[in-house]
């Protein structure tokens, strides 16, 4: 955790966002790229701060359904380039 101003900032890896919200880490890479899921790519590499991850759970409908396209079915490589 690192301090920006007076809030705590929280980076995250694709891995432990994918931990975190019990996804694979192709999914979590997916949402980010198409940005469904809030991220930064820092050089190929994305981050997740974590507290932009929990305010994106809060406002998510709770009837909501559905599953990001899965199709990238890269070999779970943290960077998830493609």
């Amino acid at each position: 955790m690192h301090k920006w101003g007076d809030a705590m900032v929280r980076i995250m890896t694709v891995k432990e966002v994918a931990a975190f919200l019990k996804l694979k880490e192709a999914t979590v890479c997916s949402l980010a790229a198409e940005g469904k899921l809030p991220g930064f790519k820092l050089g190929k590499s994305w981050r997740f701060d974590m507290n932009e991850i929990e305010k994106w759970i809060a406002e998510m409908p709770r009837n909501a359904v559905g599953r990001a396209d899965d199709s990238s079915k890269n070999s779970g490589k943290e960077d998830c380039n493609g």
